[in-house]
């Protein structure tokens, strides 16, 4: 079996666990333990936080130990955490407990896209590859998220998170055989970034402040904005879910072929679009319809964001490099919300997606600034 193919398998069974269980973490703390919802955000803030110490942590971890040492690691830490706040059930302990899940998770995941671009070396097969990480990431969130909801209610949370922690340590299983990469130059501590690649991290930000929208953002406009049940706003991320698992190998054939910094332009203006005309759905099926187009960009812009990102690190501390991504990608999607709420706030729902739009925009011309 390819390698990508058992990351993809791995990644599949990675975030069909976190789905069942993180999008519930707040929901059991305020219904469980009677936790008041300041401090419920305030957990949520040190588990962006964690997350994107995690990213950072798990760069430099690969590249000491090596990249497939530090996934083993990051995955079995992950899993016993989980492990220990189902027989420790308490508030404490079960936030204690997420925090470490977190940033061991980030820890794993960081080095997987360093192990990538170990084995890939050509752009299209980068591209491919971390597609084919995309498709197995989206197979598990689509049915975790469709299915979520109904064993929440069958086995509560405490049976969720035991179910979680089984998920991630089966999925270690999907690495045996597999050999550590030989790298092209000895591995240091922190070798500086170039200018390039920090300059690509800039619209890479903004793209995943947009990619961050296909979550909350999105669920509260389509049951509040829209007025469909939580059901059916679930099911249209789903939708997005799925759409990936079945067209984003295809596409990656045909756009790793293709100049990275235009396809990347097109990619941005496809989500630009199609979260502008967001403000103007009155009906489910207009939204769905819309889901369609902004799946299109995330599957162009998405696999081969990765991709030049692995090829601007340096062999000597991709994982380090891919860490400073990885943050980009933590930050801008906690961020998503905040923003789409704030400019909500200001002037209006619909002033909200011309917002998420002109950040889009944006960062289409980044990549042509950047890369050009």
């Amino acid at each position: 079996m390819r390698l990508d193919t058992r990351l993809a398998l791995m990644g599949a069974l990675r975030v069909l666990g976190f789905s069942l269980t993180m999008p519930f973490v707040g929901l059991a703390l305020s219904s469980y333990f009677k936790e008041p919802l300041s401090q419920v955000s305030a957990f949520y803030a040190a588990l962006a936080a964690v997350s994107a110490a995690g990213q950072v942590l798990g760069g430099v971890l690969s590249d000491r130990l090596g990249r497939l040492r530090t996934v083993v690691l990051g995955g079995a830490v992950a899993s016993a955490s989980l492990a220990m706040a189902f027989y420790l059930w308490g508030a404490e302990p079960l936030e204690a407990l997420i925090v470490v899940e977190s940033l061991f998770s980030n820890v794993a995941s960081v080095s997987v896209t360093a192990l990538v671009g170990d084995f890939f070396r050509l752009h299209g097969d980068l591209v491919k590859a971390y597609g084919r990480l995309r498709v197995g990431s989206n197979l598990g969130w689509a049915f975790g998220i469709a299915a979520g909801g109904g064993l929440y209610a069958l086995i509560g949370f405490r049976g969720l998170l035991a179910v979680t922690s089984a998920l991630l340590l089966l999925s270690l299983t999907a690495l045996w055989g597999v050999r550590e990469p030989t790298r092209e130059a000895s591995a240091v501590v922190f070798e500086r970034p170039s200018s390039a690649m920090l300059l690509f991290l800039v619209p890479s930000f903004m793209t995943f402040i947009i990619a961050g929208v296909m979550g909350y953002p999105l669920l509260q406009y389509l049951t509040d904005g829209v007025r469909v049940s939580s059901y059916y706003a679930g099911l249209a991320l789903a939708l997005n879910g799925f759409l990936v698992v079945l067209f984003q190998d295809a596409i990656v054939r045909r756009v790793g072929l293709m100049e990275p910094s235009r396809i990347l332009a097109v990619g941005m203006a496809l989500y630009a679009v199609g979260y502008a005309l967001m403000a103007l759905v009155r009906s489910y099926v207009e939204a769905l319809v819309l889901i369609v187009v902004v799946t299109a960009g995330e599957m162009v812009v998405m696999p081969v964001s990765s991709a030049v990102a692995a090829e601007l690190s340096s062999p000597k501390s991709r994982g380090s490099h891919m860490g400073l991504y990885g943050i980009a990608g933590t930050l801008g999607r906690n961020l998503a919300s905040a923003v789409f709420a704030e400019a909500v706030y200001l002037g209006g729902e619909a002033y909200g997606w011309v917002a998420i739009s002109l950040i889009a925009m944006a960062s289409s011309v980044g990549y042509l600034l950047a890369l050009g």
